[in-house]
């Protein structure tokens, strides 16, 4: 199997902590002059993150900056869509090497997630789904979890992934398998009732065009259910750059807010019927962070657990959950 480039540092810079301008050229993408949601040209530079894949914690590979119009982030210089590709066609969840469906299904049952998110998007998704058609189309399929929710919704499925150790899962769990392509060389001509991109939109290069694909796929009324971090909230603005929920680099490279993804969608003809927020943490955040021993680890975990929901609720209120759903409305 060949390398993939989440070890890209390492295996084409060796030792040295800068890349060489040919490397450099490879890696990166277009400098961005305006914003990815609004079109917006009053950018400002907010962080440098480095990324994550790399065993050299010196190599500094990314800067964000923020729009002080809507409050989007973005990566800039982006990923080159070639090192995306490569990092893809394995896997779209930081997986480095194949996991089994008991593995997924195990973590589902022991901290209920995917299975909880993809069963909310569907059942909103046909409530507001307004065209009368029962075809959906599942961007990103992940797992499998959000094709298998719009099933049991009643729709029949097209599921794209392109990573290959999510699509043995996705088999697995459903019986059958995605096609194996990315979003931008997805064609389609029927329509569809309801498009799904849970935890998509942040990772392609250019979201409005993909908005814009999404629309044209959309029959008349149909509806787009779309989940994004949220760039607002509380473990950006309490870790800043050391946050790597939503800035995960280089996968993510845009960082949307509330403002920002409704002027996206609406900007290209859709109309927001729904916007919510959620917070799930997981058990282990605390312990992971702390790197404390078995017992104090128990603790920690029990915490987080008792004060999942109380805190899930403040955070949310306030605009600073973890992630942002978004149903919209072809018009």
């Amino acid at each position: 199997m060949p390398v993939p480039l989440y070890f890209f540092s390492e295996m084409a810079w060796g030792e040295s902590d800068a890349a060489p301008a040919s490397a450099s050229s490879a890696v990166y993408g277009e400098l961005l002059y305006e914003c990815v949601a609004c079109g917006g040209k009053n950018l400002r530079f907010w962080r440098t993150k480095r990324y994550q894949y790399t065993q050299d914690n010196s190599v500094e590979a990314f800067h964000i900056c923020r729009c002080s119009d809507c409050g989007t982030g973005f990566l800039n210089r982006p990923p080159h869509a070639d090192w995306l590709k490569t990092i893809y066609q394995y896997s779209g969840q930081a997986l480095t090497q194949p996991v089994t469906v008991a593995e997924i299904l195990a973590r589902e049952v022991k901290f209920p997630n995917i299975t909880v998110d993809a069963a909310r998007m569907a059942r909103d998704a046909d409530r507001l789904n307004g065209s009368g058609n029962r075809t959906a189309l599942d961007i990103g399929s992940g797992f499998g979890f959000y094709t298998r929710a719009l099933r049991r919704e009643g729709y029949c499925t097209v599921s794209i992934n392109p990573g290959k150790y999510e699509n043995t899962v996705f088999k697995e769990l459903n019986g059958d398998e995605p096609i194996p392509v990315m979003f931008e060389s997805f064609q389609d001509s029927d329509p569809f009732g309801v498009v799904v991109m849970s935890q998509v939109l942040e990772h392609l290069l250019d979201p409005e065009q993909a908005v814009r694909k999404v629309s044209r796929l959309l029959a008349s009324g149909g509806v787009l259910a779309c989940a994004v971090p949220n760039f607002e909230s509380f473990a950006v603005k309490l870790l800043g750059a050391r946050d790597n929920a939503c800035l995960w680099v280089p996968e993510h490279v845009n960082y949307f807010t509330e403002k920002g993804l409704r002027v996206l969608l609406e900007r290209n003809g859709f109309k927001v019927m729904k916007m919510e927020q959620t917070t799930r943490i997981q058990p282990n955040a605390l312990s992971k962070r702390i790197k404390s021993g078995e017992k104090i680890s128990s603790v920690l975990e029990s915490l987080v657990m008792r004060f999942q929901r109380p805190f899930s609720r403040i955070v949310n209120s306030l605009g600073m959950g973890t992630y942002i759903s978004i149903y919209a409305v072809k018009s």
